[in-house]
């Protein structure tokens, strides 16, 4: 029996508190509680001198800050800023003047200490609630045709994650339908994605970026949901091998522009919650809920909405920051972004973040702190409202997480929802609310300042209230003894047996708290941010259509195969940047460059040493084969080392860009298409650092059954050289396409090259030149491109096929051995031709295992 209030649905009765003054100011200063002060419609100022009204101590704050003036209509306010060393921010921006309005949250801020100042205004008979969606004017369908896009369209939709052409609403004889234009986000009706053309029904509600768009059957009402995005969540599970649960039962609701951090001790379940919350590693059960729409099942709809910066830096950073985010501006932003918006763009984040004076600077060189700023700059190109991070602060000295936290308050201010997982706690007050975590469970979800009362912790210190949850509440702890007697006893009555932990005891009082009524189940009972429609007005039919697309439907347990397709975007175009991107990323990575182009002359320039002039010239002589089978095996590790960390290296960006919209199949070709090119250039040094020394003339002599015979060898077009250096590069891209698969199967650069050389030893043993095998065995060499290189090798050069002088039946006599099985060296153009087929099929096999590597692991998440 479970004892605990575990509903999160409202009490039989809610009463919303009705202010008594008619407006009021509530002051907050860093590390301290709330103060209100109530409003008699008379000036006066705010700062640090003692003749002001209200009397503020942060240092950073001038004598006399700002000015606050009755406006004369009711009781509004106009706030001015009287100057100083901090400015006036209003949604993040600085502001001379501001006209105030119920809900306004004004800060006073620092930039160099990371420290606020924060004022809200309120008025008579108003609540916290969050306000309406961005109504914008109605479109009205008169018109054959309606074009819907972000410019030069009949409903013109302001945001970069528009298409410059994106829609369009077609008349019929009777209603209407909407058809999409190719656009890179995708057009969506209740949530399911428009492929060619869907016709709709009256209160059918159409997305297009962060736009909702309501149909009545003659017109659109469109609502902007940039800056009004909430996030609602309800009992939130993940449970993994073995039954264990890493999030238990877990509720909250996140209202917009409200910055909320989640800590927690090690393995609490922070980086989990944030992970259900973003969709990213989804729950196993239950709602999340954006603006009333199921997150999970419409998350297609909402991807361009999200900014996600994990741990790991989601930037190369070998490139300066004006590349990196022009690149990533390419990719995420539609195709018809011309180059003009993507330079004011990159413009408008960097001043976001404060990071202008860094943009020609190497990723590199810059502070952890400047790093992560960046990284937040890459995900504000395509404007989030909605905004998860991940430990952005870690591995930062003080100084720069209080600057960190200052910029991510800014950006919360003005109009985006944030929601970042941390362990420090030292800026914590920076945050409207916190989510702290212990064992999996949510043991306080409110402000900052009332999780240290809720605690007792009487010190100020957060640190404090880690030691307070972790650990295993027996009958003797402190504790228990203490302020959680009554949530142990609680707890004793509904299990017979075991010890509970102090989260789950801090969960128990938690859930019978004053603050979770406030913070969590008044706000899961608040009607939805979606766009309201009058059910009068509709058939049952249709009232069901638009309730299923506006609340919540259950999640159950997500597999694989509910994941949403990637945005639907030009492979071609993707395929374009990404090869430009690679070929940038070789070009100013100099070191990684000259390592891989001084491998073939390095390695040739062996060759030569041990190769006779002749090796090509003698036909019966072995020498001439192994010299050939040596040209093959390093032609297949070049193709290797050029790749196997290739993927591996980047997966941080790879996770991160995927969840965006980047396809799978140009990422791997553009990789693909770049190293190639560097493996063509080595086997063009490697076979002509070779011939300095070794003949490598066409005409030979060769001995058969009826003498002697003159030929000339090499395929025509190409020559004798030419076919040598298309088997050598074939053979090179063989190794290319293993070692994409390697890196696609492993977690780190480190791992992906100690698995090199399991892949190396079998191209060594097993291609049927140096070594034979027994007829059974030798099939195993079709697996290994040595083996199609060398065959190609020695049907071009007319060599010899190599026997088994261990197994000769007339001692003394070559002739009499036999000839390793499996092995043909026809000398006509078709079999070379076909063994080349060969070689770039084994190619194509591995990049496409490797495309399927990480499709699954991307359902996996």
């Amino acid at each position: 029996m479970d004892l605990t209030p575990d509903s999160d649905d409202p009490p039989p009765e809610v009463t919303w508190a009705v202010r008594l003054q008619a407006s009021r100011l509530v002051v907050r200063e860093p590390n301290k509680r709330e103060v209100p002060y109530p409003l008699d419609g008379k000036a006066f100022r705010l700062g640090r001198a003692e003749d002001n009204r209200i009397i503020v101590k942060a240092e950073f704050v001038a004598a006399h800050q700002l000015r606050f003036e009755p406006t004369g209509v009711g009781d509004g306010y106009r706030v001015r800023d009287l100057g100083g060393p901090c400015s006036l921010m209003f949604n993040g921006h600085q502001v001379p003047e501001h006209e105030l309005r119920h809900g306004d949250v004004l800060r006073v801020g620092d930039p160099y200490t990371g420290s606020f100042v924060t004022i809200t205004y309120q008025r008579l008979a108003r609540t916290l609630a969050p306000s309406d969606d961005q109504q914008v004017p109605r479109c009205r369908l008169d018109l054959p045709e309606v074009t819907i896009g972000r410019e030069g369209c009949e409903l013109t939709l302001a945001s970069l994650l528009v298409s410059r052409r994106h829609a369009t609403v077609r008349a019929l004889p009777e209603g209407h339908e909407v058809r999409d234009l190719n656009s890179a986000n995708g057009t969506f009706v209740n949530g399911e994605r428009v492929q060619q053309s869907k016709r709709l029904a009256r209160g059918d509600i159409i997305q297009v970026g962060p736009f909702k768009l309501v149909y009545d059957g003659r017109s659109l009402d469109s609502y902007d949901h940039r800056g009004a995005i909430e996030l609602k969540a309800r009992r939130l599970m993940r449970v993994v091998g073995g039954g264990k649960v890493i999030l238990d039962r877990v509720s909250l609701a996140i209202q917009p522009r409200e910055f909320v951090a989640i800590v927690g001790g090690s393995g609490a379940g922070k980086s989990t919650l944030l992970g259900a919350l973003s969709g990213f590693s989804r729950a196993s059960e239950g709602d999340v809920l954006v603006n009333g729409d199921d997150y999970y099942a419409n998350f297609a709809a909402y991807r361009g909405s999200i900014g996600y910066v994990p741990q790991s830096d989601i930037l190369h950073q070998t490139l300066t920051v004006d590349e990196a985010l022009r690149f990533t501006a390419q990719l995420r932003l539609p195709e018809d972004t011309g180059d003009a918006e993507i330079a004011a763009r990159v413009e408008r984040v960097l001043a976001d973040v404060d990071i202008e004076d860094r943009r020609t600077t190497r990723i590199s060189e810059l502070s952890g702190g400047q790093r992560k700023r960046v990284s937040i700059a890459a995900e504000l190109l395509a404007d989030p409202s909605l905004f998860f991070l991940d430990e952005p602060t870690s591995g930062l000295d003080p100084g720069l997480e209080k600057r960190l936290m200052y910029t991510l308050r800014r950006l919360a201010d003005g109009g985006r929802t944030i929601v970042m997982v941390t362990h420090a706690t030292a800026n914590i007050h920076q945050c409207d609310h916190i989510a702290f975590m212990a064992d999996g469970r949510l043991v306080w979800f409110g402000p900052p300042a009332d999780a240290l009362q809720h605690f007792g912790v009487r010190s100020g210190d957060f640190a404090d209230i880690y030691t307070k949850v972790d650990g295993d509440a027996h009958e003797s702890h402190p504790l228990v003894q203490g302020e959680l007697r009554t949530e142990y006893g609680r707890w004793r009555e509904a299990h017979e047996r075991g010890e509970p932990s102090l989260a789950e005891l801090w969960e128990l009082r938690y859930r019978r708290s004053d603050a979770r009524t406030r913070y969590i189940v008044e706000r899961l009972a608040g009607g939805t941010r979606a766009p309201a429609v009058k059910p009068s007005k509709l058939t049952t039919s249709q009232q069901n259509r638009s309730a299923t697309s506006l609340t919540s439907m259950r999640v159950g347990a997500v597999t694989p195969e509910d994941r949403p397709e990637p945005a639907r975007v030009s492979a071609w175009q993707q395929w374009l940047i990404l090869v430009r991107r690679n070929i940038r990323l070789l070009a100013v990575d100099r070191r990684n460059l000259v390592t891989l182009l001084l491998q073939a002359p390095i390695i040739g320039a062996i060759l030569v040493l041990v190769a006779r002039p002749t090796a090509l010239q003698d036909l019966q002589s072995s020498h001439g084969r192994l010299v050939l089978f040596l040209v093959a095996l390093v032609a297949v590790w070049c193709g290797i080392l050029c790749s196997a960390r290739e993927l591996t290296k980047e997966r941080a960006i790879y996770r991160r860009e995927r969840l965006a919209n980047l396809r799978i199949g140009p990422y791997l070709l553009a990789k693909f298409v770049v190293l190639a090119a560097i493996c063509l250039v080595q086997s063009v040094v490697l076979l002509s650092v070779l011939a300095i020394k070794v003949d490598f003339s066409a005409a030979v002599t060769t001995f058969t059954a009826t003498g002697p015979v003159a030929v000339v060898r090499g395929v025509a077009g190409l020559g004798f050289f030419g076919a040598l250096l298309v088997t050598t590069f074939l053979s090179s891209l063989s190794g290319l396409g293993m070692g994409l698969l390697l890196s696609s199967t492993s977690s780190t650069s480190d791992r992906a090259m100690s698995v090199v050389p399991l892949v190396l030893v079998p191209q060594l043993l097993l291609a049927l030149a140096l070594v034979s095998l027994p007829a059974g065995l030798a099939p195993l060499s079709y697996v290994t491109s040595a083996r199609w290189a060398m065959e190609a090798f020695g049907s071009l050069t007319h060599l010899q096929p190599p026997r088994d002088f261990a197994a000769c039946t007339i001692p003394g006599n070559p002739l009499s051995c036999p000839i390793y099985p499996t092995v043909d060296y026809d000398p006509s153009t078709a079999h070379v031709v076909e063994v080349w087929g060969v070689l770039l099929a084994y190619t194509a096999l591995c990049v496409a295992v490797a495309a399927v590597v990480l499709a699954r692991r991307d359902r996996e998440r």
